[in-house]
């Protein structure tokens, strides 16, 4: 008779599975490797809370005490005083409200339009970008500046009146609403013009992108155009827009400061860095604290966004994500 014998026991193998990661978490990974860039980002956050949590616990910057102005600094008041008697450390916080208020929603207005506008022509080619790129082109010769100052002193009287609905309608008190209502020329005036930029660089991208394998396989499902472009196309390109908006805020923050030292910015008695700057500009031969405190805020918030869009540009560099 035939024994079967028993087949050897095999040992198994462990397999260890290597954990998927995803590209924003290698954007993280080679952003916290950054020095800088780390440092930067959470001087930022410093300067953020700063100015919106700070001023809840400063003394309030339009209270005037003519008894008291122009006083140097001191325990009383950590920055000194202006030329009315207000505490210099709350007009700075409160003025960081302003500044970096304009400088995100200014921004953020910027690139959703330009995002928009760029990815349709992009994406549509022939005579439609053709026309559309024409008209960019024709924005970008004139001169910008001028058309801020134009566009803001056109919106003002709706401002005005956007100003007297709010109270009318929330029962706010003015000088809760005026702060934020001033600003909306701003904001439309720098939001409208100032995506000129971005529209050019999602074009160029979408414009690489839609020739790629995955786009071909989503026309072949038959997905619509739409889909295609704000689905699949756009969110492969949130990198480099990303990129844009951290270099583009100091920019919009530095031209609210040129608008504000021209005034046309921020109106008295609300007050922003580049306001603060203009006021300290004039009295520096007498008081320099008036000038120094403002632009140290205002500057080293420039130079940490800088620093920031740097590191994240080589962060979510695609050739970087292969090392």
């Amino acid at each position: 008779m035939l024994r079967e014998h028993p087949m050897p026991a095999t040992a198994e193998v462990p397999t260890e599975v290597e954990k998927g990661t995803s590209l924003w978490r290698d954007a993280w990974h080679r952003l916290s490797k950054n020095r800088a860039a780390m440092f930067s980002f959470w001087l930022l956050i410093a300067i953020v809370l700063l100015s919106f949590v700070g001023p809840l616990f400063a003394q309030s910057p339009t209270v005037i005490n003519m008894k008291n102005d122009s006083a140097s600094p001191s325990w009383d008041h950590w920055f000194g005083t202006d030329q009315l008697g207000r505490d210099l450390l709350s007009r700075v916080l409160y003025g960081g409200r302003i500044s970096l208020l304009v400088g995100l929603v200014a921004t953020g207005v910027a690139v959703n339009i330009g995002v928009v506008y760029g990815a349709i022509a992009g994406y549509a080619g022939g005579r439609i970008d053709a026309a559309m790129m024409r008209l960019v082109d024709m924005l970008f010769a004139l001169p910008f500046l001028v058309l801020v100052m134009l566009f803001s002193m056109v919106v003002s009287d709706p401002a005005a009146k956007l100003t007297e609905w709010v109270i009318e309608t929330t029962g706010w008190q003015r000088d809760s609403v005026s702060p934020i209502t001033t600003l909306v020329p701003l904001f439309i005036a720098i939001g409208f013009i100032g995506w000129l930029t971005i529209a050019r660089i999602v074009r160029s991208q979408v414009m690489s992108f839609k020739k790629q394998e995955f786009v071909e396989a989503a026309v072949s499902l038959g997905l619509s155009r739409t889909r295609i472009l704000f689905r699949h196309i756009v969110p492969n390109i949130i990198g480099p827009v990303i990129v844009y908006t951290t270099l583009a805020v100091p920019g919009v923050m530095l031209l609210e400061a040129v608008l504000s030292f021209l005034g046309l910015g921020v109106k008295p008695p609300n007050s922003s860095w580049g306001s603060l700057i203009k006021e300290g500009a004039d009295r520096m031969e007498t008081n320099v604290w008036l000038l120094l405190f403002p632009s140290l805020f205002f500057s080293t918030t420039l130079l940490a966004l800088n620093f920031l869009g740097d590191g994240l540009r080589d962060a979510l560099d695609p050739k970087a994500s292969k090392d």
